[in-house]
């Protein structure tokens, strides 16, 4: 009897908590693939000019690095729409109100820091931008669409564009997942993924940036976000549950050679083409599904890699300041490859201070905080 009890709350702890400790290794592998592109140049005639052989492969996996935004988005989706599954399927709905809470105390804080680094920054160097019509448009979680019209602030808090990205989207997903069934939720993401061909192909022709255009504006970005809430509403099914979502080890492999390989076949040809438009970033979003199914519902990884990824916010955000530190600690940006590797690791490693010590002091409380108003945990248990 007392095994059995033991079992019953055992599994009721289970069925109010979802976490998966693989993904944050996924989370950090999805950090370093940006930090990779802000810091290797991703013109192939840079290495031909210096003989650095592999030329074109070095600069089509410098390019396919930013698609670690796209796996950002896609295990965001996955995850917050698991999470709301759940919620709803244990307690007959989805409580709006605490879930927005919930976003606000995980991301709110760090990102209006972040805001105000920006800003600070911009009134001592006259190097770094960030006007009253940017800081108002961040402040209101729209700096993506400013963005997309008027181009970069000029900041090392540009990467706040896609904390609003998603937070655009999160303001109307619940609403979605609360008053539509499941298989119509499928439809909801199939229909995203056309608007997002749509806005691109729109963008294309008559956006001022159409390369800013493309990257940063939220219609455009819909694929991965569709991708991973379709994966969470399909978990659901125990065929595609069992089959698809429990590889086995040569699967596994398999599925994250084809997902690195269409991310850098992607970066190789990456063009601001009606052809890329339509193949190119759907190829990307797969690929970052790819990558997500060779890991997730493995073996959990090593302790160190599951810590970066939780910090992984921190390290995303504050990568660019830390490569802008790291520049003038240096005295400049690198001219040789023997800069260029002191310059790497020492913006890397400032990039890990920051990050860990802003969740500790910045994140950790309000992420405690967060977890009272949860109805399904998504942190150990």
């Amino acid at each position: 009897m007392a095994s059995a009890a033991a079992h019953d709350s055992t599994e009721q702890r289970h069925a109010k908590s979802f976490y998966r400790p693989e993904l944050d290794c996924l989370r950090f592998f999805a950090f370093f693939g940006v930090f990779i592109f802000h810091t290797f140049p991703f013109d192939p005639a840079y290495y031909l000019a210096r003989h650095i052989p592999f030329a074109a492969l070095i600069a089509s996996l410098s390019i396919a690095g930013s698609f670690g935004v796209d796996l950002f988005f896609l295990l965001s989706s996955f995850l917050i729409t698991e999470l709301l599954l759940r919620e709803k399927a244990r307690y007959g709905r989805i409580h709006l109100k605490a879930f927005y809470i919930r976003r606000i105390l995980r991301i709110w804080p760090f990102y209006f820091f972040a805001l105000g680094i920006g800003v600070l920054l911009a009134k001592i160097d006259p190097q770094q931008h960030f006007s009253m019509r940017y800081l108002f448009a961040f402040v209101f979680l729209l700096g993506n669409w400013l963005t997309t019209f008027g181009g970069f602030p000029g900041s090392v808090m540009n990467p706040l564009w896609s904390v609003g990205l998603e937070e655009q989207f999160y303001l109307a997903w619940p609403a979605v997942l609360l008053h539509l069934r499941p298989r119509k939720v499928l439809f909801v993401s199939a229909a995203m993924l056309v608007v997002a061909q749509i806005a691109r192909l729109a963008f294309l022709k008559y956006a001022r940036h159409p390369e800013i255009a493309l990257a940063t504006n939220t219609l455009a970005r819909l694929d991965p976000l569709a991708v991973g809430a379709a994966t969470a509403i399909l978990f659901h099914s125990r065929n595609f549950r069992e089959k698809v979502l429990r590889p086995a080890l040569l699967q596994r492999f398999t599925c994250a050679a084809a997902g690195l390989i269409l991310w850098t076949t992607a970066g190789h040809f990456y063009s601001l083409s009606h052809v890329f438009a339509i193949l190119g970033f759907p190829a990307i979003a797969a690929g970052a599904w790819l990558i997500f199914l060779s890991v997730f519902q493995s073996s959990v990884g090593p302790l160190w890699l599951r810590y970066l990824g939780k910090i992984s916010y921190g390290l995303y955000v504050f990568h660019s300041l830390c490569l802008y530190l790291a520049a003038h600690l240096l005295g400049g940006y690198p001219r040789n490859a023997r800069q260029f590797v002191v310059f790497w690791c020492l913006g890397l490693a400032l990039t890990l201070v920051f990050a860990a010590l802003s969740y500790k002091f910045l994140e950790s409380p309000f992420l405690r905080l967060k977890e009272r108003f949860a109805y399904i945990t998504s942190r150990p248990v």
